[in-house]
């Protein structure tokens, strides 16, 4: 064999020896996704569905299933628990404090697959079935899509007849009683857009007005988005913004975000972790919540 010949078989056998180390990961099932996950359903713009109208119940899950087999653009967050065997849990009203008495009440499941695509069902397993007009139903939606950074995070999609473009993110967060607004503090960057609505005024036509929130918050750990010294010594004052903020045990939260022409929005909110293992921050995932906005973003530690 001429050194050619040897020097190809040579580069054949090590691609071969090097091939497995080059597979991609797999994921070993449902096991994999454990714990608490705050998550955030949008749908930006409305649907072309004609579906009648479904009224979940007065809890972030019917909110999340209200929005997904409507065809009205929402955008809400929460708080679930995956419990690694395929059940997915929530509670009706958040858990202000260690002790707060909240059942988990099943609402939905989940399949992770080898190659770490997932598939779940939810379910506004809160709302009481009943007929026609304003009662609740029990609203159900099915998602596809692919857990990603080990687990941390679920970016799922809605699917199944009826399916109208809903997304579906759900992200690590700490255990229910692992939050308090005197344990969040820190600097973050803000992303966030909507869309803002005003009602018809007579004759007048509703107008709908595109919003972006891109801005720089610092959390005092007392309850209040702050303008630190670094904050002060900035020209960008248009990328300031300031507010307050009440986190629960189960790390939900309420606030205001007032930005640099001290427009004020309301929110709801989920303390998550930003990437995984030792390098997970914590961070925020946002819903504003005003009469006639709808939008969202996430809140990522500096």
């Amino acid at each position: 064999m001429t050194n050619t010949g040897r020097s190809i078989t040579l580069i054949i056998t090590g691609a071969l020896l090097i091939a497995p180390a080059l597979e991609a990961r797999t994921c070993t099932g449902s096991g994999d996704l454990v714990g608490g996950y705050g998550w955030t359903g949008t749908r930006p713009s409305a649907s072309a569905s004609t579906t009648t109208a479904v009224i979940g119940s007065p809890t972030p899950i019917g909110t999340l299933l209200a929005g997904t087999v409507n065809s009205a653009s929402f955008a809400a967050v929460g708080r679930v628990f995956l419990d690694g065997n395929g059940g997915i849990f929530a509670t009706a009203a958040p858990i202000v404090t260690a002790d707060t008495v909240s059942p988990l009440l099943q609402v939905g499941t989940y399949i992770a697959n080898t190659d770490c695509t997932v598939s779940a069902t939810i379910t506004d397993s809160f709302a009481t079935p009943g007929g026609a007009g304003l009662t609740p139903v029990q609203a159900s939606a099915t998602f596809e899509g692919v857990m990603v950074q080990n687990g941390n995070e679920i970016d799922l999609v809605q699917t199944g007849t009826g399916a109208s473009g809903a997304l579906l993110t759900l992200r690590k967060a700490k255990q229910f009683t692992g939050c308090t607004s005197d344990g969040f503090a820190g600097s973050f960057g803000l992303a966030a857009a909507g869309v803002a609505t005003t009602p018809p005024i007579g004759t007048d036509a509703a107008v709908s007005t595109p919003f972006n929130l891109l801005a720089r918050v610092v959390a005092d750990g007392a309850g209040a988005f702050i303008q630190d010294s670094q904050t002060a010594l900035s020209p960008l004052t248009a990328r300031r913004a300031t507010g307050t903020y009440t986190v629960n045990a189960d790390c939900t939260g309420t606030g205001t975000l007032i930005d640099s022409a001290n427009k004020i929005r309301k929110i709801n909110f989920v303390v998550v972790t930003s990437g995984s293992g030792q390098s997970a921050v914590p961070g925020l995932i946002v819903a504003f919540t005003d009469t006639g906005v709808v939008g969202s973003g996430i809140a990522q530690q500096q």
